[in-house]
């Protein structure tokens, strides 16, 4: 009987940027945007009943909290050999499918929409 995995919680996030380690206001950027990427793989979504929005303002709107937020690392590597590029929003779109991969890792269940709860992931 395959059961329902209802909770889920990244415990960590390593995040490497190709990027000069003297920049120690890129570390910030790339924090801040994998924890909005945590929000959106995690918990934001317009829900719906019945044709009506339930969470039409922003105090019913599910996002990270400082509890939700998980140890972060950024490791700046300076590699002079490329050219300079941006590096601050790339963690957007990284962490989601990190997260939709640790889960298939765990469940076996592959997840093609964001976000896994509270709906909950159903284990195969």
């Amino acid at each position: 009987m395959a059961s329902r995995v209802t909770e889920l919680k990244v415990n960590g996030a390593t995040r490497p940027v190709d990027a000069d380690p003297e920049r120690s206001l890129l570390s910030n950027q790339v924090e801040g945007c994998l924890i909005i990427g945590l929000g959106a793989a995690l918990f934001e979504a317009i829900r719906f009943e019945n044709g009506k929005i339930l969470n039409p303002r922003f105090s019913r709107y599910p996002v990270p909290r400082f509890g939700d937020i998980p140890q972060i690392d950024v490791v700046l590597r300076d590699r002079k050999d490329l050219p300079a590029a941006g590096g601050g929003e790339t963690p957007i779109v990284a962490i989601a499918p990190a997260i939709a991969n640790a889960i298939y890792s765990a469940t076996g269940t592959r997840l093609r929409s964001m976000p896994p709860v509270p709906q909950g992931v159903v284990k195969s």
